[in-house]
């Protein structure tokens, strides 16, 4: 190291030729020269994406020397590959949030590297395949140790059953229910690797053991994603003399929303019939429901007019811009609805014109039921909680 750092220094000095370069690849180490760092490029190796880039990169990380040095090589070689088959199959079900984990955790290259050494040891020092000590030790120490949530215990408990088991023994044996991923007959690591490499990119969800549907939920999430980072890559400055500033137009929106959002409704003006009495002398269930209707609709209505009157002085400099307000205002330059108005409201996908179209709607139809009495036709999606109208009706 300290003769890297003398090489580095003559390089600065212009004692080495312009065109040379070095490139290191290094375990984190506290011996590593600062100017080294200070004077380079630094690249991180990020974990792989893809069930397919992931058991590469585990066999790979085994050698050809590990591979063909066990005391049982056929029972080493199919049991290795289920276990990287399990380990790349836990690590990919976290991209459907918690339809694959209730909680994300983050498994490592260790956990693989632990299981395997185990893996080594059991079948040199026992007659038999031990499958039932590999599954304890593999699904609830190695892997198990990081898992906290019950049901994910039960999970990866399940999943890991479900290859290292005598059955996988069987040439052709099926890791899940799809014909594609099978164990491999015995063979040399590069066969192995052959074989993953002919595995498809885009894998089934049914590869996990969940739904086809689970995909929706992955593909809005990478959409999504996406479409936050190219508004967040958006340039925010004016383009000319003409062009209105962010702040301008945010401004704008502000104001504009203001003007058109109604006063909160007053209950005490209530229709006689709103609110009437049944026989036994208490509110008619339709009159609670409305009622719980109302407040929540109000409650929205405060949030709105105190966050819009906020953000202007916010804009001009006479409050401070929070937190909670640079997001109101950067959701107002992508038409989005601001998190401190969605956090009260009812839950709805439109982008903000359109939500707060519908938002006035749905208060025009409540304060005509509040101050005519029940309407004869009901728009039940108007409502923050529908379920509870169709009971109350009941």
């Amino acid at each position: 190291m300290p003769e890297l750092e003398k090489i580095q220094e003559q390089q600065d000095g212009g004692l080495i030729h312009g065109d040379y370069r070095l490139w290191l690849t290094s375990m984190p180490s506290n011996a590593f020269p600062v100017p080294v760092l200070q004077g380079g490029l630094k690249l991180t190796n990020e974990p792989p994406k893809g069930l397919k880039a992931n058991m590469t990169r585990s066999l790979t990380d085994i050698g050809e020397e590990r591979y063909e040095g066990c005391s049982k090589p056929r029972e080493y070689k199919k049991l290795v590959f289920a276990l990287a088959y399990f380990h790349a199959a836990i690590l990919e079900r976290r991209k459907y949030g918690a339809i694959g984990w209730n909680i994300p955790y983050e498994w490592m290259n260790s956990d693989f590297n632990t299981s395997e050494l185990n893996l080594m040891m059991y079948l040199d020092q026992q007659p038999d395949v031990p499958y039932v000590a590999l599954n304890y030790l593999i699904a609830k120490v190695n892997y198990g140790g990081r898992v906290t949530d019950d049901k994910d215990i039960r999970t990866i408990r399940a999943m890991l059953k479900n290859v290292v088991r005598s059955e996988i023994m069987q040439d052709g044996y099926k890791l899940s229910k799809l014909d594609t991923y099978y164990a491999p007959p015995e063979g040399t690591l590069q066969e192995a690797l052959n074989y993953v490499s002919s595995l498809p990119l885009d894998e089934d969800p049914e590869v996990f053991g969940l739904h086809t549907n689970a995909n929706i939920a992955f593909e809005l999430k990478t959409v999504n994603y996406f479409m936050d980072t190219v508004l967040l890559m958006q340039p925010r400055a004016a383009g000319g003399k003409v062009a209105k500033t962010p702040e301008e137009i945010a401004t704008e929106m502000a104001i504009d929303f203001g003007k058109q959002l109604p006063q909160n409704m007053n209950l005490e003006k209530a229709h006689e019939l709103t609110f009437a009495l049944t026989d036994l002398g208490v509110e008619n269930s339709q009159g609670v429901f409305v009622r719980q209707e109302i407040q929540r609709f109000n409650k929205l209505l405060s949030v709105i007019r105190k966050s819009l009157v906020d953000l202007e002085k916010a804009i001009q400099g006479t409050v401070v811009m929070s937190m909670e307000l640079e997001k109101m205002f950067e959701s107002f330059l992508n038409a989005k609805v601001p998190g401190n108005w969605s956090t009260v409201a009812y839950p709805c996908l439109k982008p903000l014109g359109s939500w707060f179209k519908d938002l006035l709607k749905r208060i025009e139809f409540i304060s005509d039921w509040l101050y005519n009495g029940p309407p004869r036709v009901y728009w039940v999606p108007a409502f923050f909680f529908p379920q509870g109208f169709n009971t109350a009706t009941m």
